[in-house]
């Protein structure tokens, strides 16, 4: 939250006037920062000069004008964090139609569709866009097509490997905000999960939201209707997205019929929705760019046959003895759990270790240090460079946890965020504990479906494991 809206609440947290302020606040920076005005508990609406001219309590008059500057503040500060470019990666093998959802998500003739039928793997092109005053960055690139893994990465395709790893972490860009996944409805091959693999897990960690559009569904007769005859070929494999789109990605021409017109219109209008309503914040550095090139590298010459040689390592925060003990053998899968108490004895921990996944539990009404507590926890265990679960205590669905993620603990940078619930300890229905218990089974395995990269055995794992003893020697240690 932007400290200009904390300073607000403290200052005004007083009766019926400051819930007036707060409400106002927040509604102000829901509107993008765009709204100038104040609006009291009352009808009236009060600008800067009537305000200067308020009757009434001096102390009142002169807290509602120092809101009004930090609302004018606020909202210049808005204004600037949105002039950020958040980049878009679009993908897919040749042939998918990624040119032509560029040209639906522009509204132009930008791309060329033709160029979308050759190209060198990681190969890309940007388009700058602007949608409802939010600005993007397009990146059209070539993904690895049906029988080409055996060839990448050549030298060309590390050089253009390179290349899209500096492109994304671009300056004026608030790193990469969202994964569109383009595939034609008659296909299902084996390069579907490379190509997801490869930009999903290993590029891009898990950290950033992935959608499918899918393309050539003019002839459908429900083209929506698509996802949800098929949508279990993708989840069979493994893939899983947060949102979907089906879509025509014909161009409009003279003599073509009201039919097409019509769903080439809808299409547009369902991928733009697909790019705002999707694309999140996850900022990238130095260390993302040397990690991703490396497993990069070493996932393609392996040729994606890499098998875990151990338990996925789990590392959490704030749960209880009993959960804890759950979680080693969660749903019938083993994991490595590694519990840790205290952020501030990280450093005698092996702060900095690497696990497969956090899970970072928090209790719904302890509001003020939750944002605080995660960015520490992340913080000290790379959460910027693994996915991360968070389990909200005290609420009853997966909905509720997200809402309440999204508003206490998403920050700037953070990336995608997986969530679920946890129903509060006294609540006597057990059928919601099981729903809860499956929800976060299901949860886990769908983030450690597949490794990020492949398992690379030597120093480096020799030093993981000394690492994750250290963490559980910590933690039975506070615990006796």
């Amino acid at each position: 939250m932007h400290k200009h809206v904390q300073d607000a609440r403290i200052m005004t947290n007083n009766g019926l006037w400051g819930y007036a302020y707060r409400w106002e606040l927040t509604r102000a920076l829901r509107a993008n920062g765009t709204m100038t005005i104040i609006k009291l508990h009352t009808t009236r609406w009060f600008d800067q000069p009537v305000l200067r001219n308020l009757n009434g309590d001096n102390h009142h008059r002169h807290c509602l004008l120092k809101y009004h500057q930090l609302i004018t503040e606020a909202s210049s500060s808005s204004h600037e964090t949105r002039s950020r470019k958040r980049n878009v990666v679009i993908f897919g093998e040749s042939g998918s139609g990624k040119s032509s959802v560029i040209n639906a998500i522009t509204q132009t003739q930008l791309a060329e569709t033709s160029s979308d039928a050759t190209g060198c793997t990681f190969s890309y092109q940007c388009y700058p866009v602007e949608i409802s005053g939010q600005r993007y960055v397009l990146f059209d690139t070539a993904g690895l097509n049906e029988g080409n893994a055996g060839g990448v990465p050549a030298a060309k395709a590390e050089k253009e490997l390179k290349r899209l790893l500096c492109g994304l972490m671009s300056p004026g860009s608030d790193g990469i905000g969202l994964l569109v996944y383009c595939v034609r409805s008659t296909r299902a091959r084996q390069a579907l999960i490379r190509n997801y693999n490869l930009f999903y897990s290993v590029i891009c960690r898990k950290k950033v939201p992935i959608v499918v559009v899918v393309t050539g569904l003019e002839n459908e007769t429900d083209m929506r209707g698509w996802w949800y005859a098929n949508a279990k070929e993708f989840k069979s494999r493994g893939m899983h997205f947060q949102d979907h789109a089906c879509v025509t990605t014909l161009h409009k021409h003279a003599g073509i019929s009201d039919v097409f017109t019509r769903r080439i219109a809808e299409s547009r209008e369902i991928v733009r929705n697909l790019v705002i309503n999707n694309c999140s914040e996850w900022a990238v550095d130095k260390t993302w760019f040397k990690q991703s090139f490396a497993d990069a590298q070493y996932v393609m010459r392996h040729n994606w046959n890499s098998e875990r040689s151990s338990p996925p390592t789990l590392i959490i925060y704030g749960s209880s003895p009993k959960e804890e003990e759950d979680l080693v053998r969660f749903g019938g899968e083993t994991y490595r759990v590694c519990p840790v108490r205290l952020l501030e004895s990280t450093s005698s921990a092996g702060g900095g270790h690497e696990g497969d996944l956090l899970i970072y539990y928090a209790h719904a009404d302890t509001l003020s240090v939750a944002r605080q507590s995660f960015r520490e926890f992340s913080a000290a265990y790379r959460g910027n460079m693994v996915p991360v679960v968070v389990v909200v205590k005290g609420l009853n669905d997966r909905k509720s946890a997200r809402q309440w993620v999204e508003r206490h603990i998403m920050h700037h940078g953070a990336g995608l965020l997986f969530s679920t619930f946890s129903p509060a300890g006294d609540l006597g229905d057990n059928s919601l504990r099981r729903q809860a218990d499956q929800d976060l089974q299901d949860l886990i395995r769908q983030v450690l479906s597949r490794p990020t990269c492949g398992e690379r055995r030597g120093r480096a794992q020799k030093i993981r494991e000394i690492q994750v003893v250290r963490l559980a020697y910590q933690y039975f240690n506070t615990r006796s």
